[in-house]
């Protein structure tokens, strides 16, 4: 059984690239869809109401919030000091997690990630990529750690290209205190303590 949300990473183009480039401010629903169809083999998410159950205290699992890394977001490769210069930019746009529980306080867990890469002024065709860091953590205790890498292929006359990755089977231990799930471009891991989320 499932838990599972979307949420839109901020978006670090910058300002004179949006205006020349076309499909700035996010990925599209078809987007969405594609990266759900990973996730869940559905274009949509399951309901809420199919969340696994505690045994002993008859309570939803709580999957945790997907926090994109500060300064994780994006990179950009420079050929110039100003935007005129930027070659390429890789950013997420989306993530998604799914939970299933295992045994009693134990789960396992997979990541979804969708990004783009986007053309600059001085870039051209051809493959572009990433490392994108998956990490798991209760507290300051690393859980799992994960390194793929991830992008894609812009062909002539494309001004960017979608991708999406799927990282799977990550086994969450019982323990005291609550999980988060970090997600960051560049190789990096979690920027800053791991903040509240959302439930």
């Amino acid at each position: 059984m499932i838990d599972q949300t979307l949420r839109k990473a901020r978006w670090f183009a910058l300002p004179l690239l949006c205006l020349g480039l076309a499909g700035c401010g996010g990925s599209s629903s078809a987007g969405n869809s594609a990266l759900n169809v990973l996730m869940f083999q559905s274009t949509t998410p399951p309901p809420a109401d199919q969340l696994p159950k505690d045994d002993d205290q008859n309570q939803p699992l709580v999957c945790p919030e997907v926090i994109i890394s500060d300064g994780g977001a994006a990179i950009r490769a420079q050929a110039g000091q100003d935007s005129s210069g930027l070659r390429y930019q890789i950013s997420i746009t989306n993530v998604a997690r799914e939970c299933t529980q295992t045994g009693k306080d134990t789960f396992r867990l997979k990541v979804g990630v969708e990004g783009r890469v986007l053309l600059g002024m001085a870039g051209s065709p051809g493959n572009y990529g990433a490392t994108l860091t998956t990490t798991v953590m209760r507290g300051t205790t690393v859980l799992a750690k994960r390194s793929s890498r991830v992008g894609a292929t812009i062909a002539v006359g494309q001004g960017g290209a979608d991708f999406t990755h799927v990282e799977e089977g990550i086994m969450v231990p019982a323990g005291q205190g609550d999980v988060d799930i970090f997600v960051s471009l560049g190789g990096g891991g979690p920027a800053a303590p791991a903040r509240k989320r959302r439930r």
